[in-house]
């Protein structure tokens, strides 16, 4: 349980912060229904956009770490068991916020799953190889 706790932290703090930082300016520089109709939110440079992304793709992250954390406690061993319960419960999010939003580009979320997925990957390499 102690790799699982390192992962939640190095998730919370550098992972999920850097997705989200990218991720938000992303949603900042597409032209888009989301941001591309309303010029009194992104007067200032568009910063107002990309904070408001950015602190609801970090909530998404955190969830999504804490996620990863509770598959971890679930699989015990088993990294491909670890990796099918998270990854599950993450497709399973974000098709739940797909449903909500009905927007196409909610969609390009599953690449953070896969970037947690392939740190979670390189860690338990490292444990192992240790």
């Amino acid at each position: 349980m102690d790799i699982a706790k390192k992962e939640l932290v190095v998730n919370l703090c550098l992972i999920s912060l850097v997705l989200s930082i990218l991720n938000g300016a992303l949603v900042v520089h597409i032209n888009h229904s989301l941001v591309s109709d309303t010029p009194y939110v992104s007067g200032p440079g568009d910063f107002v956009v990309f904070v408001f992304f950015f602190l609801i793709l970090y909530g998404f992250h955190a969830v999504v770490s804490f996620f990863h954390f509770a598959a971890a406690a679930f699989a015990r061993r088993s990294l491909v068991t670890r990796l099918a319960v998270f990854n599950a419960a993450g497709l399973a999010l974000v098709g739940a916020i797909y449903v909500y939003i009905q927007d196409v580009t909610v969609l390009f979320l599953i690449s953070s799953l896969g970037i947690f997925s392939l740190v979670s990957a390189v860690i338990n390499r490292k444990k192992v190889v240790d």
